[in-house]
């Protein structure tokens, strides 16, 4: 009896820990953790896409919750979720979708943040009583939901570009595309051979203009390299230089200084004087002066004029080629020095015959003075005697001196003698 009773106990119990068992494994997968606390939220939907509870609910494509209810009203659906984690923070900003996966089209809620939270952000408690009007989801919170990628949407766009394509027109309109296609493709294979031929072509027209350009480039190089060695020329000549050159600008501008105060100075006079009436003046005597140049100019383009100045230069190069031969045979005589020696005693005696002339005149003019007219005399008569030239020893040169009528003469004689 007692035995019995045991046995009946221990499958009673047994049963009981099965059922608690069983109950503890339902509760476990519908998320039911009492070690966690939780907080819930109501999310409006337009349209739920076939969703029911025990939906899971994704934050950046993790399960973190679940749904409880799908309430549908006259204008959206309010479908309340819960939240198995509460230090889990949800921007209240994040896009929240309904989306359909699967091969049996899973339904399920995603959320996804559009920005980091802040360190203040995350320090706000879902379920404390100051998280109201906080940037994160809050228990009992009411957020707004889209529709995102589903089965129905898909299937309606299918549907209606099935009806697109099924459009008569649209279909002639592919034809049409495709023979165009088919043409163009042609012309681009002729035009694909006609390339290859050009480039044919061009390959063997650019092999000399290649070699003529290499050689070009060479030649660049060649004069780059000069330019260089001529400016490192330039530049030792400066740095060589740089006193001098420096000596030589301090120079000009001194040399520039003096001459703005010259002008400075000069600038005045120039303006108050006659300088610039004088400068008027000659201007216009050399306008006057071109006009009668331009006249004459334009006298001498005259054709008598010129026939003239022609006869001339024709008498002149006649008179100029018998002057030639006369200056040839004078040439011809003078080259005889005999013939020299004469012309030169030639012209002494007559250098001194007209000294002779000279003195002759003189003594003409003595001999007039010293004859007085009749019935007169002269006043007085002074004599001088001097030593004689060198050239005549022992000859004696007198002036006399003669006063005649209130006019004085003085004379100079050779050799007066009394008689």
């Amino acid at each position: 009896m007692r035995a019995r009773a045991i046995r009946e106990g221990s499958v009673g119990l047994l049963i009981l820990i099965a059922v608690g068992l069983f109950g503890g494994l339902v509760l476990w997968l519908r998320g039911l953790n009492p070690g966690s606390r939780s907080y819930r939220a109501t999310i409006v939907f337009e349209n739920t896409l076939g969703m029911q509870e025990g939906t899971n609910v994704r934050y950046r494509g993790v399960p973190v919750g679940r749904v409880l209810r799908v309430v549908p009203t006259a204008n959206a659906v309010d479908v309340a979720v819960e939240i198995g984690r509460s230090e889990l923070r949800i921007p209240r900003d994040a896009l929240i979708q309904v989306n359909q996966s699967g091969l049996i089209g899973d339904t399920t809620i995603d959320i996804t943040p559009l920005r980091p939270l802040a360190a203040q952000e995350l320090a706000v408690d879902p379920i404390g009583a100051d998280c109201p009007g906080q940037a994160i989801i809050c228990d009992g919170d009411r957020l707004a939901g889209t529709v995102g990628a589903s089965y129905e949407s898909l299937i309606s766009s299918m549907e209606k570009l099935a009806i697109t394509f099924a459009d008569p027109e649209l279909v002639l309109d592919f034809k049409t595309t495709l023979r165009n296609a088919t043409t163009l493709t042609k012309a681009a294979t002729l035009l694909t051979a006609e390339l290859t031929l050009l480039s044919a072509q061009l390959q063997n027209d650019l092999g000399p203009l290649m070699a003529s350009a290499n050689r070009a480039t060479e030649n660049v190089g060649s004069a780059a390299a000069e330019f260089e060695l001529v400016g490192s020329e330039v530049n030792r000549l400066v740095v060589s230089n740089r006193g001098t050159l420096t000596t030589t600008l301090d120079n000009i501008s001194r040399s520039a200084a003096n001459i703005e105060t010259v002008t400075a100075t000069l600038s005045p006079t120039l303006l108050q004087s006659e300088f610039i009436g004088n400068l008027d003046r000659l201007s216009a005597d050399a306008a006057i002066a071109a006009a009668d140049l331009r006249s004459i100019t334009g006298n001498f383009n005259r054709a008598e004029n010129l026939v003239m100045l022609q006869q001339t230069l024709d008498s002149a190069r006649t008179v100029f080629q018998s002057a030639h031969k006369v200056i040839a045979d004078v040439d011809e005589l003078t080259g005889d020095p005999a013939l020299r020696r004469s012309l030169r005693d030639l012209i002494n005696g007559l250098s001194g015959l007209v000294s002779l002339t000279h003195q002759l005149e003189r003594a003409s003019q003595v001999a007039g003075v010293l004859t007085p007219p009749p019935g007169e005399q002269i006043e007085r008569v002074t004599f001088t005697p001097l030593p004689g030239p060198p050239d005549r020893p022992g000859g004696d040169s007198t002036p006399v001196t003669v006063t005649h009528q209130g006019q004085t003469y003085q004379l100079n004689v050779q050799s007066l003698q009394p008689r």
